[in-house]
């Protein structure tokens, strides 16, 4: 009996020694194997990555820079879990937990996540195609896709999810009709919000980039974003203004960036002692603007005298300007000058507001606003 109990108790040392030795080795081994898989890992993605930006494929080159970060981890997932159950075996005799269903709940997060971060990719890339004109997408329609996909995307890795756990897809459906109901009742302004959001890209008032109008909440500016909750205009401070999306649902929206033309209308004034002259100004405004590149002469040309004003002989000038990715600012300032010259051609001169000052024995006897440009009379001793 003496001699049995230290040769038991030597036996159970030497295993446990052993064991110790075991799982030091498979740990070691399993980081070398970890380093070893990184590295190679990181210089083939890094070869694809660089090949398909000189090809210009977007969809690929989005998949290799996608898969890179939640494949890195996902391996490191899988050695600690690995590492973890046979610590806990080896001290524990018995598997704390079950392998095989956590390797597959991780596996079907990290599909989840790298199909989240390749759908970004896409649109990310895509984006910058619609800004160069290289697809027929606009950056609006792009970003309801990329919100389908992040909703499809979300709700297939919950329902696999749910698949390799084991758990009853028909209790999660009830569960989730009672609990929608609820929080339905509880978070109004949230949904209202959304389905605003939704209701903008189906009826597409604007989109992303273009210059909107509310005129009523006193807003305008860019579109930059359109969320899931808000939208963001910058005006023209560049401050950034955050919308709720049932706004749009309750209020009038103006997008003058979709405007097809943009009325010029002014009003030029000559001096009374032009009155000659008036009507051949009148005339050679109106065929200019008939001959104008940029004015649209299907839409009504004007250009009339319509009146004797305080200090001057006023013309009315209206005509309608062609947009189409024109800059309308640099359009109306060639038309002024057109004018200008017209007028000075005609030996008249645009008139300016003078007053006559009545002066006599050193007293103003009277002052008031004069019609007559060119005759100021001096002082009356």
């Amino acid at each position: 009996m003496d001699q049995a109990q230290p040769q038991s108790f030597f036996h159970i040392c030497s295993n446990v020694l052993e064991g110790c030795y075991g799982l030091t080795l498979q740990i070691v081994s399993l980081i070398l194997f970890l380093l070893f898989f990184n590295v190679v890992i990181k210089v083939i993605l890094s070869k694809l990555q660089d090949r398909f930006l000189k090809q210009h494929n977007a969809w690929a080159l989005s998949f290799v820079t996608a898969i890179d970060q939640p494949l890195n981890y996902f391996v490191w997932f899988v050695a600690l879990v690995c590492g973890f159950d046979a610590l806990t075996k080896r001290l524990l005799t018995f598997h704390l937990f079950n392998v095989d269903t956590l390797l597959s709940l991780g596996a079907v997060l990290t599909i989840g996540w790298f199909l989240l971060r390749w759908n970004n990719k896409v649109v990310h890339y895509m984006m910058e195609m619609s800004h160069n004109h290289r697809i027929a997408l606009t950056p609006g329609k792009l970003d309801l896709i990329s919100k389908m996909a992040t909703i499809a995307i979300i709700f297939m890795t919950l329902f696999f999810a749910m698949d390799v756990t084991g758990r009853d897809m028909q209790t999660l459906i009830a569960f989730g009709g009672i609990g929608g109901l609820a929080l339905a009742f509880a978070s109004q302004q949230v949904i209202s919000n959304f389905f605003g959001g939704v209701m903008v890209y189906a009826t597409q008032p604007f989109t992303i980039g273009e210059f909107v109008s509310l005129p009523e909440k006193k807003i305008e500016g860019y579109v930059e974003e359109i969320g899931w909750y808000m939208t963001l205009i910058r005006n023209q401070e560049k401050k950034p203004i955050y919308v709720p999306n049932c706004v749009f649902t309750q209020t009038i929206v103006m997008t003058p960036s979709r405007m097809s033309h943009e009325r010029f209308f002014h009003t030029i004034g000559l001096r009374y002692t032009d009155i000659g002259v008036v009507k051949q100004v009148v005339t050679a405004i109106k065929l200019m603007l008939l001959k104008h590149p940029n004015v649209d002469h299907q839409q009504k040309v004007e250009a009339y005298f319509v009146g004797f004003g305080t200090s001057s002989l006023d013309i009315n000038i209206s005509a309608y300007v062609k947009l189409g990715g024109i800059d309308f600012p640099s359009i109306r300032q060639d038309i002024l000058l057109r004018i200008a010259d017209i007028i000075a051609q005609q030996g008249a001169v645009i008139a300016t507001p003078t007053n006559i000052v009545e002066i006599q024995g050193g007293v103003i006897l009277k002052q008031h606003e004069s019609p007559q440009a060119d005759h100021l009379p001096s002082a009356n001793q």
